[in-house]
């Protein structure tokens, strides 16, 4: 499992927040977790592939292994 800076993470949160999400970081040891909040009232699905370009740009993969794809992890 891949391990994002936590000094990247406000950028993370910045870039999906206009598309009606905020991203919440469960940092444990061994790895990290992120859970999508959906706060607009109108979410844009697009916010997937910013997250996954995002982490592309930072050499790493995402997984989204919920059905609702509001939870996933960096590879």
């Amino acid at each position: 499992m891949a391990v994002l800076s936590l000094l990247e993470v406000p950028k993370l949160k910045e870039l999906v927040h206009p598309y009606g999400y905020v991203v919440h970081v469960h940092d444990a040891c061994g790895g990290q977790s992120f859970t999508l909040e959906q706060v607009g009232e109108n979410p844009n699905e697009q916010v997937y592939g910013v997250i996954e370009k995002f982490f592309s740009e930072h050499q790493m993969g995402v997984h989204f292994y919920d059905n609702e794809k509001l939870n996933f992890v960096a590879t």
